[in-house]
């Protein structure tokens, strides 16, 4: 136990050196520290811009991709349904199929097996 208490002992002492440092680092009107705090921000906000300009261009990339698809699809779409109006302006045709016989057709042929009627 008391190793256990040694232990935590030193580590709260730690700790509270390091918050004395820090302590002291904020209290200290360093010239140095702010200016090097300022080229920091500054350096992080040109990597932000440089990441939303970016972004900016693939999102117009990925708008244009957009667009050009669904262009296609509705081309696709008239191209469908102008097939389909077509195919209701055809008249349906019936197809009769019907084994050829001799009794059926009098001018059957041995090669033929099938007489299709229209």
């Amino acid at each position: 136990m008391d190793k256990q208490r040694d232990i935590l002992i030193e580590r709260l002492e730690q700790k509270l050196v390091e918050r004395d440092r820090t302590i002291a680092e904020m209290s200290k009107p360093s010239s140095a520290t702010a200016s090097s705090a300022a080229s920091a921000v500054e350096d992080r906000i040109t990597t932000l811009e440089g990441t939303v300009m970016e972004l900016k261009k693939e999102v117009r990339g990925m708008l244009d991709e957009l667009l050009y698809q669904k262009t296609v699809i509705s081309e696709m779409q008239q191209r469908i349904e102008s097939g389909q109006k077509s195919r209701r302006n055809v008249k349906s045709a019936e197809y009769i199929v019907a084994e050829s016989t001799s009794e059926a057709h009098s001018g059957y042929d041995e090669r033929d097996g099938i007489i299709i009627a229209c």
